[in-house]
């Protein structure tokens, strides 16, 4: 089982290299967000708490359900959606008048542009979407949440204005109450209307029952007078008609005499009455009418004439009502009269010695009307009760904490903002560099090489320094053949004989070996690995030409020391054949055969690749040498390589630690894959490594000799 291990060396030497890009990042994510928070309105947050009493309460009854039941979570979370509710909402828009805050209703997006463009007058929103617009604000403004498992609601509102946060959490606590009051009350009233419908039906079955019953006896009354015992019933009767007589004459009376009152007739109202008191008052009247008639108008004596005649008609006013009240009164003694005649006469009908059948519908007529009476009874106080109780109610919610206006906002809090931001920028730096040093930008490990150009690797060549800028690396292979730099090109020699001996077809088997030499970019020690590789089989014995195949930029010939007057361009340039002795170089450090570039090119070099002169070139080589380097131009920039690639037995493909870019490295080797021989094998490189170094050094120092 494979285990994936975390090489923190490596992380932090990543993040050594991605130092810029991370430092970048960090930097432009602050600035961003420091622009961002600083220019952001400040939003202050008020919170108002209130408590909700679940028991229930009867002010009459003078006891209270006790709080904890089952069902009191669910009418906490109930009270909180009515708190959210747009009911309680549209009463705080009310309330507070915010239809007519800027803050909370504004003109449109588009009306404002306009208006700022000065390209046409703002229109004002219609009162439905300005309540609308309110109610949106506003929803969006206050927040309502319950504390825990707790009686306790928060109301918390947030605005620009300190003041008017803590004033809407207020207001909306306000509205709640009200509204929690508004509707117990509403539903006594509702009860209340309720019960007084069924009043009015149990008022008509008594009087239709206590109607039946007297009908009943009406109907009877002379049986139920000649039966035995009879006698007090036709007393009791006769003594209730003459009460029903005596008290429609004096309703008819008073109806009468309130009739002379409204219309001012006191003539006729004393006639009516009879009353000593008032025929007196009606002739000092008279008395009072004939004097002011004989005296002048508005003289003296006729305004006090006046005066006396308003003092006696209200003397004649208030006598009438004393009668009329002494009518009334007698009326109520009569009904009074006429109720416990009634009893006694049902008393004393139900005492007589009547028959069986006229006993049986008595009694079933009785009950019907006591019961219906108490029906009425039942139903007339429970409307009183509940009457009572709508005038008593108390709401179950009540504020414990009113909102204050804070003194600091609640949002936005700079220093965390800016610390997230920080955090987050740190996080988006360190991701971009291993997004980068992973997917975009230079390779730093064999493995990352292997698996992004699906290529076999040989080895990571390690930085090392020359001891002067005109000196060249290779010269290593001879000066201090047992250095690092010198141990990793014998391995990539390694790698490139065992690719060789693994894929060379019948046709070469016998000819010498030829390495083409390439990279992506110029400047990736394409040149210098080309040079030590060829050293390298040179010194180990092998017959070993190297050719600088870069006609446009050639460079072998510095590494090399020299200067020559003609070159590869010069050979392929001649279309008559030259002699290959004058463009062939030995090597001072090794016995190496070179052909270098003397001069650039003036004309197109792939041409000059692709022609027969060297086709016939490498055949001359592969017969007279056992390996053959090639150092290529770059894939990247010019096609020259692609022309060399189809002689090659191996590509040797070098890439730049942390520097070669991987998009470009990928196409390289893809057209090179399209160019070379089926047989032919690309095998990458990693040059310039500072860990490889630094590992080498720490755990093979004793293996190696120093470059000095």
């Amino acid at each position: 089982m494979d285990e994936t291990t975390i090489d923190l060396r490596q992380i932090f030497e990543l993040l050594r290299r991605q130092l810029r890009l991370i430092a970048v990042t960090v930097i432009a994510v602050m600035v961003i967000s420091g622009f961002v928070v600083f220019s952001l309105a400040p939003v202050y947050t008020s919170s108002a708490l209130i408590l909700v009493d679940p028991s229930r309460k009867n002010l009459l009854a003078g006891d209270a359900q006790a709080m904890g039941s089952t069902g009191d979570s669910a009418r906490i979370d109930s009270e909180v959606e009515i708190l959210r509710s747009d009911n309680v909402l549209l009463k705080v828009i009310e309330s507070e008048n915010l239809l007519a805050n800027a803050d909370i209703v504004s003109l449109s997006l588009t009306s404002r542009i306009l208006a700022f463009l000065r390209l046409g007058e703002p229109e004002l929103p219609t009162a439905e979407q300005a309540l609308s617009q309110a109610l949106t604000t506003l929803r969006s403004s206050v927040s309502v949440q319950r504390r825990g498992l707790t009686y306790l609601i928060s109301i918390q509102a947030r605005s620009g204005d300190p003041a008017q946060s803590a004033q809407l959490a207020n207001a909306v606590a306000t509205a709640y109450i009200q509204d929690q009051l508004s509707s117990k009350i509403d539903s006594s009233l509702a009860s209340r209307d309720l019960l007084q419908a069924g009043i009015a039906q149990a008022r008509q079955a008594m009087i239709s029952s206590e109607g039946s019953f007297d009908a009943f006896i009406e109907q009877n009354i002379q049986q139920l007078a000649d039966a035995p015992g009879g006698t007090q019933v036709a007393s009791i009767r006769d003594q209730i008609a003459q009460l029903e007589q005596a008290r429609s004459r004096n309703a008819q009376l008073a109806d009468t005499v309130r009739q002379d009152l409204t219309e001012n007739d006191w003539a006729s109202l004393v006639d009516t009455l009879g009353s000593t008191a008032l025929t007196q008052l009606e002739q000092q009247r008279a008395d009072l009418l004939a004097r002011l008639d004989g005296s002048p108008a508005n003289s003296p004596a006729a305004t006090d004439l006046t005066a006396a005649l308003a003092e006696l008609d209200e003397r004649l006013r208030t006598t009438a009502s004393s009668e009329v009240e002494g009518l009334q009164a007698s009326i109520a003694q009569s009904q009074q009269r006429e109720t416990e005649l009634r009893s006694q006469l049902r008393t004393a009908v139900l005492g007589s010695q009547l028959s069986t059948d006229t006993l049986t519908q008595l009694y079933s007529l009785q009950q019907g009307a006591e019961g219906a009476r108490r029906q009425y009874d039942t139903l007339l106080a429970r409307v009183q009760d509940v009457e009572t109780q709508a005038d008593l109610q108390l709401a179950d919610s009540r504020i414990v904490s009113a909102a204050l206006p804070p003194l600091s906002p609640s949002f936005p809090n700079k220093p965390l903002l800016l610390a997230i931001a920080g955090i987050l920028a740190l996080a988006l730096g360190v991701a971009l560099a291993f997004l980068y040093d992973s997917l975009i930008g230079g390779f730093t490990s064999e493995t990352q090489l292997s698996s992004v150009l699906r290529t076999r690797t040989a080895l990571a060549v390690p930085r090392v320094r020359a001891k002067s800028e005109k000196e060249s690396l290779a010269n290593l292979m001879a000066t201090a053949p047992l250095s690092i730099f010198p141990e990793s090109i014998r391995r990539i020699r390694v790698a490139l004989e065992q690719s060789i001996r693994a894929s060379r077809d019948a046709d070469n088997a016998y000819g010498g070996k030829v390495i083409v030499v390439s990279s992506t970019a110029p400047n990736e020690g394409k040149t210098t690995l080309a040079l030590a590789l060829a050293r390298s089989y040179a010194l180990s014995g092998h017959s070993t030409l190297l050719i600088d195949c870069d006609l446009r930029k050639p460079s072998l010939h510095r590494h090399l020391g020299i200067e020559p007057s003609r070159g590869l361009l010069d050979f392929l340039d001649n279309e008559e054949a030259e002699d290959l002795s004058a463009i062939v170089n030995l090597d001072s450090l090794s016995p190496l055969t070179s052909i270098v570039g003397a001069r650039r090119s003036d004309v197109p070099t792939d041409q000059l690749l692709a022609g027969p002169s060297f086709t016939r070139l490498m055949r001359a080589a592969r017969s007279t040498f056992d390996f053959v380097v090639i150092d290529t131009p770059p894939v990247g920039p010019v096609v020259d390589s692609l022309y060399v690639a189809p002689f090659a037995d191996a590509i040797l493909f070098v890439t730049r630690w942390a520097s070669t870019s991987q998009l470009d490295a990928k196409r390289a080797v893809a057209d090179l894959v399209k160019s070379k021989a089926p047989n032919a094998e690309i095998i990458g490189v990693v040059n310039q490594q500072d860990q490889a170094r630094a590992s080498y050094v720490r755990r093979y120092s004793g293996y190696y000799a120093t470059a000095d």
